[in-house]
């Protein structure tokens, strides 16, 4: 060969390596950027799903939390009564009967 053609092939040899890292590096970052995207992708749809999930536990939490529901319960199940709706069962006692129940107490403590 030539002497001159030697460095020729030197530059188009490391022109050729050059642009083979180039063309590796943009296809690795290409890869990345797909599988970022993918990774994107499945976080939006676990955030969607939360909040789908979020919505019904508060519309179930008010659902169970409204009038309708707890007083039955309260009634049935715990025997609470409304103290709106019957004043037959309300008892009264006079402050003086309190005092009087209270001196007796009070007496028979000391």
């Amino acid at each position: 060969m030539k002497k001159s053609s030697k460095p020729l092939i030197i530059v188009v040899a490391s022109f050729l390596v050059l642009i083979t890292i180039i063309i590796l590096l943009s296809q690795g970052l290409r890869l990345k950027y797909e599988e970022l995207q993918r990774q994107l992708t499945e976080i939006e749809n676990t955030i969607k799903k939360e909040k789908t999930q979020s919505v019904a536990l508060k519309a179930n939490y008010q659902m169970l939390t409204s009038e309708e529901i707890v007083k039955p319960f309260a009634t049935k199940q715990l025997g609470l009564i409304d103290t709106n709706e019957d004043d037959k069962e309300k008892l009264f006692i006079s402050r003086k009967d309190i005092a009087s129940v209270s001196e007796t107490v009070e007496s028979i403590n000391e």
